[in-house]
């Protein structure tokens, strides 16, 4: 049973926040967390039944504490009656009395939380005047991230989506109120692109240096296990490297760790993290200049949109 405290504390979010949400709000959620002591995180993976249990943790200095624990198995899609393959739970602990505040849809606080963060990336890398927009992939994530870049970038004119499935790229067409090209491979979506984001399951890449424009900026965020890549060796070895947390991606994703063993890059070559690009350590050099932003996640980023989400929802 829950403590009567608890109970008139503990407030339950789900998607009818999300009126009360928007790209721009949450991307300055981010920026202020991370003008704050850096954060403290943990992160547990687990075997279970068809699948695993992540458990993700963070404490921040200001803002408070937090758990994200969701499972993850692949299978659920392709079950009668269909489940998402990721479902779960995000819980909110308060700064004075470390009790809980606020339990999160993970969906939802993903969603916002993964979009907000390459958003953040590419406000300090990206062209300001950028153009055109390429987005590879036709999942929720990637169908945030069109709306998000549109809503942050409002030069865009040449908006252009490729998947593997084309019914799915053409649906997104036919439910944003602008125009959008759907393409037939992902080479002539990335092209001439001034931004290119891609959120795929991908293991191989999908994304290929000798396609992509002096002075472009691309922004990975679908490879999250060790052994996933969207972007080949080539455009890995040429791009100024960026990430959103050293802790998260370095040593647990494909995408930096692969090109790590092979020699191809170094650690070292990573010229700062959204604590780096927030404080003026880190930016932009060029206009010719190929920026790469690799969006790992990580609690601490959670924990800080778990934070906006609190906040916002205080004003229904």
């Amino acid at each position: 049973m829950l403590s009567e405290t608890v109970k008139t504390s503990l407030r339950i979010l789900g998607p009818e926040l999300t009126d009360q949400l928007n790209w721009a709000d949450a991307v300055e959620a981010l920026r202020t967390g991370h003008t704050l002591p850096r954060a403290a995180i943990s992160d547990m993976l687990m075997p279970m039944a068809e699948g695993e249990l992540l458990t993700r943790s963070a404490a921040i200095s200001g803002l408070g504490a937090g758990t994200k624990s969701v499972t993850i198995r692949p299978n659920n899609p392709a079950l009668s009656p269909p489940a998402p393959s990721v479902q779960g739970l995000f819980t909110l602990f308060d700064e004075d009395r470390g009790q809980p505040v606020a339990l999160i849809d993970g969906a939802l606080l993903t969603l916002w939380k993964t979009v907000a963060d390459s958003l953040l990336g590419a406000r300090y890398l990206a062209p300001s005047d950028a153009k055109s927009l390429a987005v590879i992939g036709t999942g929720p994530i990637a169908k945030g991230l069109l709306e998000g870049y549109v809503t942050l970038f409002p030069d865009l004119t040449d908006i252009r989506i490729w998947g593997r499935t084309r019914e799915r790229a053409q649906a997104h067409a036919e439910a944003v109120p602008f125009p959008l090209t759907v393409c037939d491979t992902a080479e002539n979506a990335v092209r001439g692109a001034d931004i290119v984001t891609s959120a795929t399951a991908s293991r191989s890449p999908v994304i290929k240096g000798n396609w992509v424009k002096p002075g472009a900026h691309v922004d990975l965020v679908g490879a999250h296990g060790p052994d996933m890549r969207e972007a080949d060796d080539l455009l890995i070895s040429s791009a100024s490297l960026f990430v959103d947390s050293r802790e998260t991606v370095l040593e647990h994703i494909g995408e930096f760790r692969i090109p790590i063993e092979k020699r191809l890059i170094s650690p070292a070559n990573v010229q700062g993290d959204l604590y780096d690009l927030v404080m003026g350590d880190s930016h932009r050099h060029g206009d010719d200049e190929i920026t790469l932003f690799k969006n790992g996640g990580g609690a601490h980023l959670d924990l800080m949109m778990a934070f906006y989400c609190l906040q916002q929802s205080k004003r229904l």
